[in-house]
């Protein structure tokens, strides 16, 4: 495993448009051994960045997932040249990993848009949708667990899975969790049975909050735009079920099916603390709609990504209608 983010997000040119991660793939905050879907946005994001001059920032990145990424081998990326105009640059990825047979497998496309910077007409931002302590007034994900394992509020196996699961990330980032968010109080639905604080409102309403910066320095806009696709793809899969007192075992599937991130500042700093806000919009069908917020210390809005998911009931399960 990379001992930074910088590294597993980082990419190898092969030759012209196609690159190589320099890390595997990782796992993280899923049941199956399947990679975390950020690994591959973030290698893809890093392709594209490697083939525009830097003089544009990433502003959008729109993808479906084509498949599970093994853990086992690295990803392969093809970045093909939409357009380069004078204001815009615009390139199409194509992430694919490599079979024991020696056939190539894709796994994800996306396209990634790029702007130069430009005077603004307007200025706005909204605010988060609810109000949370500082970073420095909240607690790791780790020591967290492990108070309300000694309070006898998670058993040690709810506590040693939500190790597990999201100690991996941990690695890669200092982050804090705001303790009136449903995720905190219910370990990511490793401790789906808790009682938490906004159980009174519809699940629409609910929200989960985490503050997040890089443990490294992160010092080029390519790896900024790359870590903080890293990032925003974290925990929105599955936030459903954690907001609604289930967890992993409670879906026969649920994985990402599409994203699109959309940054909103020319210069991201995500090694400095930002909260990141989640809330659920929409389930049915057999999908989940889902959107994670980032926000600065200032309370501006950085990046948003909004995700559709699978969300299969298990065999003979009744429909939760909310």
């Amino acid at each position: 495993m990379a001992h930074t983010i910088i590294e597993q997000v980082a990419v190898e040119q092969l030759q012209a448009n196609e690159f190589i991660s320099k890390s595997l793939p990782i796992r993280m905050g899923n049941a199956q051994p399947i990679a975390y879907g950020g690994s591959t946005i973030s290698v893809a994001v890093s392709s594209a960045c490697a083939t525009v001059p830097t003089e544009y920032a990433l502003y959008s990145v729109l993808g479906h997932f084509l498949g599970p990424a093994s853990t086992e081998q690295k990803l392969y990326c093809t970045v093909q040249e939409v357009r380069t105009t004078r204001s815009f640059a615009t390139r199409r990825v194509q992430v694919n990993q490599k079979q024991a047979d020696g056939s190539f497998r894709p796994c994800m496309e996306l396209t990634a848009d790029f702007h130069v910077s430009e005077p603004s007409l307007l200025e706005y931002s909204a605010p988060p949708a609810g109000t949370y302590p500082k970073p420095e007034d909240c607690p790791s994900y780790m020591d967290y667990a492990e108070a309300l394992r000694k309070k006898g509020l998670v058993t040690d196996d709810e506590a040693r899975g939500f190790k597990q699961s999201f100690g991996v990330g941990n690695s890669f980032f200092e982050s804090r969790l705001c303790v009136n968010g449903v995720s905190a109080q219910n370990l990511f639905g490793a401790a789906k049975g808790n009682v938490t604080t906004q159980d009174s409102l519809p699940i629409t309403s609910k929200k989960s909050a985490e503050w997040q910066r890089s443990h490294v320095p992160v010092t080029t806009p390519a790896q900024n735009a790359a870590v903080l696709s890293f990032l925003m793809d974290g925990g929105l899969s599955f936030l459903p079920l954690s907001h609604n007192h289930m967890g992993f075992e409670d879906a026969s599937a649920c994985s990402s099916l599409d994203f699109a991130l959309r940054i909103f500042v020319t210069e991201v700093k995500i090694d400095k603390w930002h909260l990141r806000e989640r809330i659920t919009s929409r389930g049915g069908n057999g999908r989940t709609y889902s959107e994670g917020r980032l926000y600065d210390e200032s309370g501006a809005l950085v990046a948003s990504m909004t995700q559709q998911s699978i969300m299969r009931p298990l065999k003979g399960a009744s429909v939760s209608r909310l």
